[in-house]
């Protein structure tokens, strides 16, 4: 080993010098790392360094995850703010599903300067979800779904630096040297570059024994197309703001501390104990899982299914093992392991579904129950989670357990009925393709929820054998795991440098106002100051007009591109000149009605059904609006009847509604991520609009002053439009009262047709069953006349053939040919301008046919039609 200048590294720190350390190059992998152990030749990275601890604990004593996480705290709070985790669902964000790391909390609105964080420096647990390595979850040994994520961060600035490298460094190996009482020659530093959620930097990855507990990312880089930094393929530059982002694996500690065979045994040992006695099964049988996970953890080039081959082999040293039982260990950890994170997804409460968050949440859902089936685990799934939820006391609180047993229940009937469907779709796939393929496996997966061991396992009984690629999971979760923007494009012109003044936050009751035009081009136009709404958050833009002397220029569609207001007019406006603009007063109050309702309604539907109704999208319109919610209470008539009582009842208690510009970590620590249910905007300052007693969330529309104004909330209709989610339509205000009096207009024109003087629904009932009655009689009518006409028909006889000639009408026709084939007979059945040929057997059909017409019949079968005008001989049916 060649030992590579220290001057040449970006971490040629004071306290490595001054503690010991030496910069090497692995002679495994070539990268560069720190260490105090002088004979010390690789980097700790499996596979350079295979688990050394398994069995063989560091540190102190063996420390649970509660006692790893106390430690953590107690080292870091002297002189660092404690900030409390965040959900495990980032509403903060819109272009991720699950939380994967602390630094999520923080991006974009904390790294790009905009948001000071919420403490500096601060210390925190973050609850973590990962799923793009589910297929090596419990196989592994080390792999986990969920987990916590320790971090002591800082945000330095130009004008104020809190610490950086130095500072890091030196706090990571005084926490693992000082607090948990490892050996400092154990630890060693790699190199290493990070990148992650648009930023970037230098990094340090820190392991004990060949276990990665901590990476420390010194990010000063931002995402940029011009930058002059290259890392993974994506392009850099410098950021004002230097940040100190720090992940240590809480769970990967514990382990470390305790030597235990696999990381799910260390942290929820008590829970695989319980999986495995209520499956029967012994729970002091452990023993060769520890050197399972050991070869796992040298051969991480390799993928799990060759990994596998080679444990095979290599573990033949240990003489007969019980690899059916290993199986089921696997699956009791997969089962333990999905529980954990499946509690995280609860308590916020994700609701099953086949898109986004909701998809991910039943995978682990049906992995479960796959394995409660594979082990043959007689109990509770609800059982594990309590076990996971005490072990994650202080972090979980306040878990919605019927709203969890509520979706298990639902979840587990519809695993059941779809591998009840799954052998149908199966043999319809095979009749068709002759084979189950790898997109077929897919497909099954995402269309019909049927998990890829169900379709070997059934494959297998007919002697087909299939494999199921490794990464299958892995697969289909980066399948579903992209949170696309669904915002409008507009076009950015040059606009994109102004600034416009929002009139209609200062005051939404102003109509009338002057302005300058700041830019111009073609039909649109900036101004300095506007009281026309633009396009955003589910409200549609203002309409009305400008003023140029004694010209009037329409306002068409007005959209924000920017700090600018664009407005599209019916013809161009030069920039520079004065104008005048008049919004529509009667569109604007009636928006500002619904908009209102629309929080009204969320907040009463909320406090009715519970916390498990969040917004999932809006759009507010004139005459109706909507409002999507999840929720997995079925919204019935009853229910809706019910939720617009409470909503009259809150307006004519004319609750106030407030509108307050708050900075975002005192709007959040006050009112928690509901804010951001109509949208995250990347603002230092919230916009949070509040129904007194009813409902808070930020939100950039234009309201009424208290709930009185709205008058009466009449709902509409209730839809799901997706699995999960359901939609409210409904109407307020002047439209409530417009759509009530249509329906009692409709009312009176049905009473009026019925000739009801009272009673309206008796006398509609009587006439529709007075009308089914004399439906079904005419029905049997029709159908004794075609008797009467097949059996009366007389016969011809065609080219050898007995054929009946009949006339009839297109309703008889459609009862007379099945008496025809039933009958044996053959029939020329003219019906207006059409003859149709119907033969008992095919050919007959096709011969009278081609007796009939001088062409070959384009549709062979029993029942051929032909026009009349080219009928070869017309008097063939005279």
């Amino acid at each position: 080993m060649v030992a590579k200048a220290e001057e040449d590294s970006e971490f040629n720190l004071d306290f490595f010098k001054n503690n010991g350390f030496t910069r090497k190059i692995c002679i495994s992998c070539g990268m560069p790392f720190w260490s105090q152990d002088g004979e010390r030749k690789t980097c700790g990275d499996p596979p350079c360094d295979e688990y050394g601890f398994i069995g063989r604990p560091v540190g102190r004593s063996r420390m649970s995850i509660d006692d790893v996480r106390t430690a953590f705290f107690d080292y870091f709070k002297k002189d660092h703010g404690l900030v409390k985790p965040y959900p495990v669902v980032p509403r903060w964000r819109d272009d991720v599903l699950l939380v994967n790391a602390s630094i999520y909390d923080f991006q974009p609105h904390v790294t790009s300067g905009l948001v000071k964080p919420p403490a500096n420096p601060l210390v925190m647990s973050q609850p973590s979800i990962r799923m793009n390595d589910l297929d090596s979850v419990g196989i592994s040994g080390r792999h986990l779904t969920s987990f916590e994520m320790l971090c002591h961060d800082s945000f330095n600035t130009p004008q104020h630096e809190i610490y950086w490298k130095e500072g890091t460094v030196s706090r990571c190996h005084g926490f693992v040297t000082e607090a948990l009482g490892i050996d400092g020659k154990e630890v060693s530093y790699k190199e290493k570059p990070w990148s992650g959620g648009g930023n970037a930097g230098n990094a340090l990855e820190v392991f004990i024994r060949g276990l990665e507990i901590a990476t420390l990312v010194f990010m000063d880089l931002k995402e940029d197309p011009r930058g002059d930094v290259e890392i993974d393929g994506s392009l850099y530059s410098k950021m004002n703001l230097r940040v100190v982002d720090t992940g240590y694996g809480l769970e990967r500690i514990s382990w470390v501390t305790t030597g235990a065979p696999t990381v799910y045994d260390s942290i929820y040992g008590n829970a695989i104990d319980y999986i495995l006695t209520e499956s029967g099964l012994k729970t002091d049988n452990r023993k060769y899982m520890g050197e399972i996970t050991r070869i796992h953890s040298s051969e991480t080039e390799k993928n799990v299914r060759e990994i596998e081959e080679d444990i095979k082999i290599k573990m033949k040293n240990y003489g007969e093992i019980d690899w059916v039982y290993v199986d089921k260990i696997r699956q009791a950890y997969i089962l333990g392991d999905h529980c954990r994170s499946l509690i995280h997804m609860f308590r916020d409460y994700v609701i099953p579904s086949n898109v986004k968050v909701g998809y991910l949440m039943r995978m682990l859902l049906r992995r479960s129950f796959r394995a409660m089936d594979f082990l043959g685990f007689k109990g509770d799934l609800m059982d594990i989670m309590k076990i996971q939820e005490e072990n994650l006391k202080g972090i979980v609180d306040g878990f919605p357990h019927k709203f969890a047993e509520d979706i298990i229940r639902e979840e587990r009937e519809k695993y059941i009925k779809s591998e009840e469907k799954g052998r149908e779709e199966i043999e319809r796939i095979l009749k068709k393709n002759g084979n189950i393929g790898e997109n077929d496996l897919e497909l099954l997966y995402d269309s019909y929820g049927i998990v890829p061991e169900l379709t070997k396992q059934y494959l297998q009984e007919k002697g087909i054998v299939i494999q199921i690629p490794a990464d299958f999971h892995s697969r289909i979760v980066n399948k579903h795991s992209s949170k696309k923007s669904e915002e409008k494009q507009v076009p950015l012109l040059d606009f994109v440098d102004l600034e416009t003044r929002t009139l209609y936050y200062d005051d939404p009751r102003l109509m009338e106002f002057t302005a300058i035009v700041l830019g111009s081009k073609d039909n649109m136009i900036v101004t300095n100051q506007t009281a026309f709404y633009p396009t955003g958050g589910g409200q549609p833009h203002d309409i009305g007009y400008f003023k140029i002397g004694d010209e009037k220029i329409d306002v068409i569609d007005v959209y924000k591109v920017g700090k600018a207001i664009v407005h599209v007019l019916s013809s161009p406006v030069k920039k520079g000149t004065r104008l005048k603009g008049y919004v529509n007063y009667e569109r604007r109050r009636q928006l500002m009605i619904h908009h209102t309702s629309t929080h009204l309604l969320l907040g009463i539907t909320r406090s009715f059904l519970g916390d498990q109704v969040w917004q999932a999208g809006a759009q507010k319109g004139v005459e109706t609006s909507r409002i999507d919610i999840t929720c997995n209470i079925k919204i019935t008539r009853e229910i809706a009847d019910e939720i617009e009582r409470r909503c009259l009842k809150a307006i004519t208690e004319n609750r106030k509604v407030t509108v307050r510009n708050l900075e975002w970590n005192m709007a959040t620590s006050k009112y928690g991520f509901r804010l951001f249910e109509g949208g995250v905007p990347l603002s230092d300052h919230l916009r949070v609009v509040e129904i007194e007693g009813i409902d808070v969330e930020g939100c950039g529309g234009t309201h009424l002053s208290s709930t009185g104004e709205i008058g009466f909330i009449k709902i509409i209709s209730v839809d799901s439009i997706q699995e999960g989610i359901q939609r409210i339509t409904f109407c307020a205000g002047a439209a409530a009262l417009n759509y009530v009096q249509g329906i009692e207009r409709e009312y009176s024109e049905i009473k009026e047709y019925v000739r009801a003087t009272s009673e309206v629904p008796t006398r509609v009932r009587e006439s529709m069953d007075e009308l089914i009655s004399l439906r079904e009689r005419m029905k049997e009518l029709l159908k004794n006349e075609a008797e009467r006409k097949f059996e009366s028909a007389g016969e011809k006889e065609i080219g050898g053939i007995r054929v009946k000639l009949i006339h009839c009408s297109e309703e008889e026709k459609k009862l007379i040919i099945p008496m025809i084939l039933k009958n044996g007979s053959n029939g020329i059945i003219v019906c207006g301008g059409h003859i149709t040929v119907a033969g008992s057997r095919d050919k007959v059909a096709e011969s009278l046919y081609r007796l009939l017409f001088s062409e070959e019949p384009q549709n062979k079968g029993k029942v051929l039609m032909g026009k009349i005008g080219n009928v070869a001989d017309e008097k063939l049916i005279k």
